[in-house]
């Protein structure tokens, strides 16, 4: 991979033992401004596509980094075996969760494709709410996985400032955090505002509580037209479900495209890890 372009440097703080020397190499330096810019980044409450892509961008450009990094010998060796092997299981969990969100869009794209030749055939209701019982597993599948997300990043923000932990793999560790936090607002993204409140019709239980403020998204909007589908069954109606499908289904592939080239980075970056064990 070529080298990037030299940056000023900058200054690593960490309240931590630290195995860099006195003067950090330029890479270290790269890596350390690009992954505050992440940070703060991270902490932008803005949810919108435009917003993920350019997310999913810097984190890339992170991993390009992380990867210039885990080539220096100095870096190689600060590396403990007891700590490149955390480092290994924790990116070989965000793989998994990577994957597992690939598919959730995947599928989804998929039952919204069904929804959308039901609706052009003029089927009966009950074609058109077969596309309901796979929406409320997905936001079940969501939720769980969502759950165990936060209990991944509590667990790693822990690990991470040990007193014992030194600055780069306190580091590489706060690389992991950021991109599960990423996956955290993409799952709250993807689920929608949905309420689990009621349970009087599945259809309920994917449609926004009213109770929520909250700027309704691609996967919301194809929500509120089933049901508006549902309440007037009007030829407009159809029209409105069918647009709302069309543009999920531009979102969801946008999302596809991102995440299918950061889970080949994240290959990489495992790889990479795997070498200095071997070595």
């Amino acid at each position: 991979m070529a080298s990037s372009p030299l940056r000023p440097k900058t200054t690593l703080k960490h309240a931590r033992s630290s195995s860099f020397p006195s003067t950090s190499h330029p890479i270290v330096s790269q890596f350390d401004e690009h992954l505050s810019r992440v940070k703060s980044s991270s902490e932008a409450t803005s949810s919108s596509l435009s917003s993920f892509t350019c997310r999913l961008g810097d984190l890339e450009r992170l991993f390009d980094y992380t990867e210039d990094l885990l080539q220096l010998p100095h870096v190689q060796q600060a590396i403990s075996r007891e700590k490149l092997d955390e480092l290994l299981e924790g990116y070989l969990k965000i793989l998994d969760v990577c994957a597992t969100i690939k598919d959730l869009l995947s599928n989804e794209k998929q039952n919204g494709q069904d929804l959308l030749s039901a609706l052009r055939r003029r089927r009966n209701m009950d074609d058109i709410s077969s596309y309901l019982t796979p929406r409320k597993k997905s936001k079940k599948m969501i939720r769980k996985l969502f759950k165990n997300l936060k209990s991944m990043m509590k667990e790693n923000n822990f690990t991470s400032k040990k007193p014992e932990t030194s600055a780069i793999v306190g580091e590489l560790q706060d690389v992991q955090l950021v991109t599960l936090g990423l996956f955290k607002a993409l799952l709250s993204y993807f689920n929608g505002t949905g309420s689990q409140s009621s349970n009087w019709t599945l259809l309920s239980k994917i449609m926004p509580s009213k109770s929520e403020e909250v700027e309704a998204n691609e996967f919301d909007n194809v929500d509120a037209a089933l049901c508006s589908l549902f309440s007037h069954n009007k030829t407009s109606k159809y029209e409105e479900l069918i647009s709302q499908l069309r543009e999920m289904e531009a979102t969801i592939e946008v999302l596809e495209d991102g995440l299918e080239c950061f889970f080949r980075r994240l290959i990489k970056t495992r790889v990479s890890l795997l070498n200095i064990l071997n070595h």
